[in-house]
């Protein structure tokens, strides 16, 4: 019996990677990267030198800003602030999400007020709209920020919750209910270890948009944080502390993002298979 001829043709089709070409590949797109920030530096340095430092300071002049920030011992507890806010937010909007999703999980009855109500309204409803009823509520205080950042990253916790719920291995859930009738055992013994990559990766998302959230909402509505500072600058016309604070927080994300939760994620998906 001879081949057919897809299963021949099917080796031809194959590319083969040649030795070291991802070494490469990875070089090259590490150059790109770098190239990419030094025109971007270009083009910043050769547009503030035809404007105003109040329109658009250098990068010299913001980078001078950034350093001397850190030894202002009020920037140093706003900051310490704003990092308090996302915390808060992040822990509870985490914890109060994955409960519902998990009370959903084993009570379907709540499924369709859950996803086809709650999270869509949350998910609608902005953050400055947030800002501006938490600003009602709570008054400029750190619990207004906290709550408008909760509310909105309640849907997203949810949402990413309920789908890796519902990417569970059926059969591990079935024998799990088979040796235990409490629902609590199954879920801290069973459910909450093969839940965990998925966790990690909602972490890892809402931790971006907990400091946009915070921001917006202590810019709006805040009497301390990083966004009031961006506030009180731009009221005075300090655009390279708005420059500097902004390179901050972009800096905070973006090192805790790649050092901390892709690391962790990594070794997650080593040892989970995910």
């Amino acid at each position: 019996m001879t081949d057919s001829p897809s299963t021949v043709a099917a080796p031809s089709l194959r590319r083969r990677r040649r030795p070291g070409s991802g070494a490469h590949e990875r070089l090259a797109r590490r150059l790109a990267v770098v190239a990419f920030l030094v025109l971007v530096v270009l083009a910043w340095q050769v547009f503030s030198a035809y404007e105003p430092p109040v329109v658009m300071p250098s990068p010299a002049r913001v980078v001078s800003r950034f350093v001397t920030l850190w030894t202002d011992p009020i920037f140093l507890a706003f900051g310490l602030a704003s990092l308090w806010h996302v915390a808060a937010s992040i822990v509870l909007s985490f914890v109060l999400g994955v409960a519902i999703a998990v009370l959903t999980f084993f009570f379907p009855l709540f499924d369709g007020a859950v996803y086809s109500r709650l999270a869509p309204f949350l998910n609608s409803f902005s953050t400055i709209g947030w800002a501006f009823l938490s600003l009602i509520w709570f008054g400029l205080t750190g619990s207004a920020v906290v709550f408008a950042a909760v509310v909105s990253l309640l849907p997203v916790v949810i949402i990413n919750a309920g789908a890796g719920l519902n990417e569970l291995n059926g059969e591990v859930l079935e024998m799990s209910g088979s040796f235990t009738r409490s629902r609590l055992r199954r879920f801290w013994l069973v459910i909450l270890p093969m839940l965990f990559p998925y966790l990690i990766a909602t972490l890892r998302l809402c931790f971006g948009i907990a400091w946009q959230a915070v921001l917006v909402v202590e810019l709006l509505c805040g009497s301390t944080g990083i966004g009031y500072l961006i506030s009180n600058a731009r009221q005075n016309y300090s655009t390279d502390t708005v420059f500097a604070l902004a390179l901050l927080v972009v800096l905070v994300v973006y090192v805790t993002d790649r050092w901390v939760f892709a690391l962790l994620q990594g070794r997650l998906r080593t040892s989970y298979g995910v």
